[in-house]
């Protein structure tokens, strides 16, 4: 973008931090002579550059369009991942965007060579290298057909989602999962950022450790690693973010037994239930499962405190009648009530309905539905040390 183009978005950026509609602002830069395209482009990236501002210390600084910064991986999540690259001379980042994951790496890596098809994209990538002071070539091109020397570890961000859906295959992912490992297999390390949602069965499935990553509570990402960015003899692996606590799997894991609703819920971290590490953590701390297919995890003694799980207090365990929990809950205090599903096939906003429409929210009181080996129970639980 040229220096005025630059001017532009910084002025925009400005106007939208005073209150100023977008429509206003298109009006004040075309009254100022300036063309249709470039204002359309900066308020834009004005809209994109605030929104940034939450995940990127220097968003003022750096450049982004709306889409790019919603594909654009957390800096949090850029910079553990990037970690595995420490101790390679030169990384090709496929897939490159905007360039966050170049900006990790370029922090770790002497030399990064960015690849990306959308041209526009490298263009903003390069700005944002040259504001951090790194030197990144780029590349407009083909994940698939650009080719890194010998001696260069590869990374790669494939697209997981087709508009508003989520890709769940690795064969769906653009580019495909498999086609990608194929083709840069023989790099000495290699890292693919896939789908949290993945099926563990897929027949695509490259040989690697797998990652589950979790920010702020919310499972963001998994990661394929292969050669020498795996670590060696584990299969899978957890870690939450920011505090970069990790969890690895590298054998068979306990198979808790089953039970009744003991007088704790625990909820084990996504990140862990993905590495299938759930049960393990379920052993350590005495719990146990409520049914063969939940990862909802039970136990009669409240468990230490931990990044790994959530734990709820019981205070009741009833049918899945709507009668009988509106019941229950006009004899007992009110509390915003939470909602949810473990494996049930019903309607839960029906069900709120059903049961008088309590006043919903987090942090209260909580109707968790669960569907066991045989039939279904309705738990209502509060805070520890709430009751």
């Amino acid at each position: 973008m040229s220096d005025d183009g630059l001017a532009t978005v910084d002025e925009v950026t400005t106007w939208l931090d005073d209150g100023e509609l977008p429509l206003r602002i298109a009006s004040r830069l075309r009254a100022g002579g300036r063309a249709s395209e470039l204002s359309t482009a900066a308020i834009g990236a004005g809209v994109a550059r605030r929104r940034a501002r939450e995940r990127w210390p220097d968003a003022d600084r750096l450049l982004f369009t709306r889409e790019a910064l919603e594909q654009a991986s957390d800096p949090e999540v850029s910079r553990w991942r990037a970690r595995r690259f420490q101790g390679a001379r030169s990384v090709m980042d496929l897939c490159a965007g905007i360039g966050g994951d170049t900006l990790a790496l370029g922090e770790r890596v002497p030399s990064v060579t960015s690849v990306d098809l959308d041209i526009a994209r490298l263009h903003l990538l390069r700005h944002n290298a040259a504001i951090r002071g790194l030197d990144v070539a780029t590349m407009a091109a083909d994940a698939l057909l650009a080719t890194p020397p010998a001696d260069t570890w590869v990374h790669a961000d494939p697209s997981r989602r087709d508009g508003e859906r989520r890709l769940r295959t690795l064969r769906d992912h653009r580019p495909s999962v498999p086609t990608l490992v194929d083709r840069h297999r023989r790099a000495p390390g290699l890292g693919i950022v896939l789908s949290p949602a993945i099926d563990l069965v897929d027949p695509d499935l490259p040989d690697a450790e797998l990652e589950f990553v979790a920010l702020d509570g919310a499972l963001t990402e998994a990661v394929a690693w292969i050669g020498a960015t795996a670590i060696p003899g584990v299969h899978a692996s957890a870690t939450l973010l920011p505090s970069g606590e990790r969890r690895e799997r590298s054998g068979a894991v306990p198979v808790l037994p089953v039970g009744p609703v003991g007088h704790h819920l625990i909820e084990v971290s996504s990140a862990a239930i993905r590495a299938r590490l759930h049960t393990v953590i379920g052993e350590e701390i005495g719990a146990w499962r409520l049914a063969e297919r939940r990862a909802l995890l039970t136990a009669d003694t409240l468990p230490d405190p931990s990044e790994w799980y959530r734990t709820r207090s019981v205070e009741t365990v009833l049918s899945v009648r709507a009668k009988e929990i509106r019941r229950w809950l006009r004899l007992h205090d009110e509390h915003p009530l939470e909602l949810a599903s473990h494996g049930w096939s019903g309607d839960l906003d029906a069900l709120w309905r059903a049961i008088g429409r309590p006043p919903r929210g987090p942090q209260g009181r909580r109707l968790d539905v669960v569907r066991l080996d045989v039939g279904a129970v309705a738990i209502l639980s509060v805070p520890p040390h709430a009751r």
